[in-house]
């Protein structure tokens, strides 16, 4: 399990998510919750996903929007993708004991492809604000053939 300098205190809904790959279990712990299309997932951040200035650093913050996004694909259309394009916008700082949360949606897709938005913000609320994002993001995935 990796190093946690603050105590992890996931607000209400989030439970602990257990099936996460090698990468995103190591830049965890990770929670989640689910209600119906709504989704979010979220992390106490640790100084080890921060900068020098304890300031999250942009490379984690690629990594949720890129999870967040694939998640969003998974969940809407029930197929592996992988990602093909992200783009992400920094608009505000994390700092290092925040509760840092975000969600992604599916925009459209075509039978080869899916494109998505993701957003992140910091605070305990299960409700997405409508301003004061972390970054926001678009992605596009490359939809794999189903494993039979």
């Amino acid at each position: 399990m990796p190093e946690i300098d603050f105590d992890i205190n996931a607000p209400e809904p989030f439970k602990l998510s257990v099936r996460r790959g090698p990468f995103t279990t190591h830049n965890g712990p990770w929670y989640h919750w689910a209600d119906g299309e709504t989704f979010r997932q979220g992390v106490r951040l640790q100084r080890r996903h921060c900068n020098s200035r304890e300031i999250c650093h942009g490379g984690f913050l690629c990594s949720l929007a890129d999870g967040l996004a694939a998640t969003a694909v998974f969940r809407n259309l029930k197929r592996s993708s992988v990602t093909m394009k992200l783009n992400t916008e920094f608009l505000g700082a994390a700092h290092s004991g925040d509760w840092l949360q975000g969600t992604a949606w599916l925009v459209r897709a075509t039978p080869r492809m899916a494109f998505v938005e993701a957003r992140a913000w910091v605070g305990d609320s299960i409700d997405m604000p409508e301003t004061d994002f972390v970054f926001t993001a678009n992605a596009v995935f490359r939809l794999l053939e189903p494993v039979e």
